[in-house]
C-alpha cells in the first residue's frame, strides 16, 4: 500500500546516536569490500541485470523513484526510508532465461533507521554437458544466488539515504562426467547506494541510484546508474481518497555511459487496493517492449502480477511472468 509523503520520512529529531553508529557500520562494511572488488569480479552477478518484484516490472522498471516495498530492495534502497510497516516478501519469475526466486525482510526500527535482508536465486535449469564429439556425459546445473543486506534513513526530511552490501556466487553443479567446468563456480561481492529527494509536501519524488558496484570485469560488468522520476498526480479532493495516480521516468545506463534505456510508466490505485500498472522501456541495444501489471490488496496480504512484451522477451516461447506476494504488518 502506497503512503503520502508526509508518512514516509524520518523528522531529524528521531535520528539518534544509534542510527549514526548504523550509518558508520554499513559505511566501514562498504569500504572493506570496495578493497576486494578488482581481485574477486567476474561475470558471475550477469543474472542481476534481471529484474526483480511484478510491481517494478509492470511500471516498465521505472521505479528508483518508488517509495517503500520489499522490491526497493533490489532497485534503490533509499526507498525503505522511513518504512513504518514490517515487511516478508517473496518475488517469482518465469523468464527464458531460467526460473527466478527472491526473498526479502523489511525491518523498520523507531529512532533508527530501516534494515532489510534479501536472497536472490536464479535456476538456469539443467542442461546437457558433451564432450568434442557431441556425445552427453554428464548434466549439469547451474544456480546463481545473490545475498543482500540493506540499511537506510533519512538524516533530514527530504533526503533519503540508502546502501546494500551483497554477495554473489555462480554455482555449477554436474552428475556425470563434466571435465570442462569450473570447480565450484565463482564468486563476488559488491554494493548499491542509492538517494531520494522528497521535498516535503510537493508530488514529486526524485531517486538517484548506483547499483552492482564492484561486481564483474570489463564488458559483463552489471554496474547499472539509474536516475528517475515520481510525480504524483494531484485529485479533486472528492477524488482523493478513492484514486492514487503515480506516474514515474528514468534512464539506466552503464558505468561506461557507453549504453542507456529510457523508462516510464504508470500506477493507478482504486482506494489503496487495486492497483492497474503499464510500462515501457525503450532499449536500443536490446530491444524496446512494454510491460502491464496489476495489484490486489486484502488485509495484510498484499499480491502483484506483471508481464512484459517485446525486448529480448520476444525470442522466447512466451512472455516473461513475475508475481509478488507480500505480508505487511
Amino acid at each position: 500500500m502506497r503512503r503520502h509523503r508526509s508518512d514516509t520520512v524520518v523528522p531529524l529529531r528521531s535520528l539518534t546516536r544509534r542510527a549514526a553508529v548504523a550509518l558508520a557500520a554499513l559505511g566501514a562494511a562498504l569500504a572493506s569490500t570496495a578493497g576486494t572488488l578488482a581481485a574477486q569480479g567476474g561475470a558471475e552477478g550477469v543474472f542481476l541485470l534481471l529484474p526483480v518484484g511484478a510491481r517494478a516490472v509492470g511500471m516498465g522498471e521505472a521505479v528508483v523513484a518508488e517509495q517503500g516495498g520489499s522490491d526497493a530492495l533490489w532497485w534503490n534502497p533509499a526507498a525503505l526510508a522511513g518504512s513504518d510497516k514490517h515487511e516478508i516478501a517473496i518475488h517469482h519469475s518465469e523468464t527464458v532465461v531460467g526460473q527466478g526466486n527472491a526473498l526479502a525482510a523489511v525491518l523498520p526500527f523507531a529512532h533508527v533507521g530501516t534494515f532489510g535482508i534479501s536472497l536472490n536465486v536464479l535456476d538456469l535449469g539443467r542442461q546437457s554437458a558433451t564432450d568434442e564429439q557431441g556425445q552427453i556425459q554428464g548434466v549439469i546445473s547451474p544456480t546463481d544466488f545473490e545475498y543482500g543486506i540493506s540499511y537506510a534513513a533519512a538524516p533530514i526530511p527530504m533526503i533519503a539515504l540508502g546502501a546494500t552490501i551483497k554477495h554473489v556466487e555462480a554455482r555449477i553443479n554436474c552428475s556425470g562426467l563434466c571435465t570442462n567446468l569450473p570447480a565450484g563456480g565463482s564468486s563476488a561481492n559488491g554494493a548499491d547506494i542509492g538517494a531520494q529527494l522528497r521535498p516535503t509536501g510537493s508530488p514529486l519524488t526524485i531517486g538517484l541510484a548506483a547499483r552492482n558496484l564492484g561486481v564483474g570485469r570489463g564488458d559483463v560488468r552489471p554496474t547499472r546508474l539509474d536516475a528517475g522520476a515520481d510525480y504524483r498526480v494531484p485529485l479533486p479532493p472528492q477524488y482523493a481518497d478513492l484514486v492514487d495516480i503515480h506516474a514515474a521516468a528514468g534512464v539506466v545506463t552503464t558505468a561506461q555511459f557507453d549504453s542507456a534505456t529510457a523508462r516510464v510508466g504508470t500506477d493507478i490505485a482504486l482506494e489503496q487496493r487495486l492497483h492497474v500498472r503499464a510500462g515501457y522501456i525503450h532499449d536500443p541495444v536490446n530491444g524496446s517492449g512494454g510491460a502491464v501489471g496489476v495489484g490486489l490488496s486484502s488485509g495484510k496480504l498484499v499480491f502483484d502480477l506483471a508481464r512484459t512484451f517485446g525486448g529480448l522477451s520476444a525470442n522466447g516461447d512466451k512472455p516473461p511472468t513475475y508475481f509478488s506476494l507480500r505480508y505487511l504488518w
